[in-house]
């Protein structure tokens, strides 16, 4: 009985060693960061432009977007009907972007990244930067961001005048 569990252990080894591995297909890293680095520039200027048939489009539909607000958690339908609503607001002046740091990190695959942005945003503050925290999956060899989490990142020198400010 032994030797008929060991004999099964070791073929099932061998068949499982045997099988083939997928080898990710080889990719240019600075082209695919510049591809990226391309698409959110034109995710920002459609923003600033209050253009939701340019942003629109370059979320995923399963897309979550989290924005500076603790209660800001929008899929693309809530975010959509938001940013429509925004958009056509003749009253409302959509804020510009002031790039500080950008950090793009590609998965090993090439097809998902991470980018995490740093700006000031004028009309916001300009003492204290906004991180934008995105995902990006490639579709159809296309570029789409699937998240994005945007959150004030105030200096530790600010933080206890910041605290103080907001103590009740």
């Amino acid at each position: 009985m032994k030797k008929i569990i060991y004999s099964m252990f070791v073929a099932m080894m061998t068949i499982t060693s045997c099988q083939q591995k997928e080898a990710a297909a080889p990719y240019d890293a600075a082209a695919e960061k510049d591809s990226i680095a391309k698409n959110l520039e034109i995710m920002y200027t459609a923003f600033t432009a209050k253009d939701a048939n340019t942003f629109l489009p370059l979320l995923t539909d399963d897309c979550l977007y989290c924005g500076t607000d603790s209660e800001e958690f929008w899929d693309k339908e809530g975010y959509s009907k938001l940013f429509n609503e925004m958009s056509a607001d003749t009253t409302y002046v959509a804020p510009t972007f002031t790039l500080g740091k950008r950090e793009i990190r590609l998965a090993k695959s090439g097809n998902t990244a991470i980018v995490v942005d740093q700006f000031l945003v004028s009309g916001w503050s300009d003492r204290i930067p906004v991180r934008n925290v995105t995902h990006h999956v490639k579709v159809d060899n296309k570029w789409m961001c699937d998240f994005v989490s945007m959150s004030f990142v105030p200096y530790n020198e600010d933080l206890e005048k910041i605290f103080l400010a907001v103590k009740e």
